[in-house]
């Protein structure tokens, strides 16, 4: 990343009142660079591979700081561990698919679903803060290894 992105970074984390330390800029570029979502195992272990001055501690609480700050958010794919992504504004929303064989995550976005979301809500009179929707199944390739079993099971 530039050093203007780097200000960039060290602004949100100001806005937010937080300190722009470098581990926290490091953890958001990881996290802007990708479209995976990492556990904070992975993240911790892609941190120390870049910088080797983090702890897991500093990683874990950091990842936790974000959170509450809207940063990052934290997805339950129901596998037991938590993954991150960075958040997105309202204009960049988007859900998941998750492959429960080869645990492939597909991001997507359906402006009929939202829009149905939204039906429902004011159809009960509520008001929604925030959502996220996780539609588990099978991906085309491990659909695809269904009908021939002797094809190997596609990496994520």
């Amino acid at each position: 990343m530039s050093a203007a992105e780097n200000q960039a970074l060290k602004k949100v984390l100001h806005e937010h009142e937080l300190k722009a330390t470098s581990q926290r800029i490091a953890l958001l570029k990881l996290l802007d660079g990708t479209s995976e979502h990492f556990d904070a195992e992975e993240i911790y272990l892609e941190l120390r591979q870049r910088q080797k001055n983090v702890s897991r501690a500093t990683v874990y609480r950091s990842l936790e700081t974000l959170v509450d700050q809207n940063l990052v958010t934290k997805l339950d794919f129901g596998d037991g561990r938590m993954r991150y992504e960075r958040s997105q504004g309202e204009d960049e929303h988007h859900d998941h698919l998750i492959c429960e064989r080869c645990g492939k995550v597909i991001e997507f976005f359906n402006l009929e679903m939202e829009a149905q979301q939204l039906f429902v809500c004011e159809e009960h009179d509520f008001v929604p803060s925030n959502h996220t929707m996780h539609i588990f199944g099978t991906c085309s390739d491990c659909h695809t290894l269904k009908a021939n079993p002797e094809a190997e099971t596609p990496s994520q």
